[in-house]
């Protein structure tokens, strides 16, 4: 649980969850709330971080400086880590 989460954990999860629907070429940048990321999948995706990576997400993390991308999301695990 100590190691760094990577963007690619995130897509990864992401497709073993069905939270969105990601194309084959998702990456790191997709925009999660364009593939239909909503709040209903936002708060099982709080739910899910939690989890797997052992990191406490809050209502005021659902946006998208903080969730909007693998990338981001990746970065605010990695924060609170």
């Amino acid at each position: 649980m100590n190691a760094v989460c990577q963007p690619e954990e995130i897509v990864e999860m992401l497709r073993e969850e069905g939270l969105v629907e990601l194309s084959e070429s998702a990456g790191a940048e997709t925009d999660l709330f364009d593939a239909g990321l909503d709040s209903m999948a936002v708060m099982q995706l709080i739910v899910i971080v939690e989890e797997r990576w052992g990191v406490t997400l809050g209502a005021a993390d659902a946006h998208r400086e903080a969730l909007g991308t693998p990338a981001r999301l990746a970065e605010t695990i990695n924060a609170r880590r």
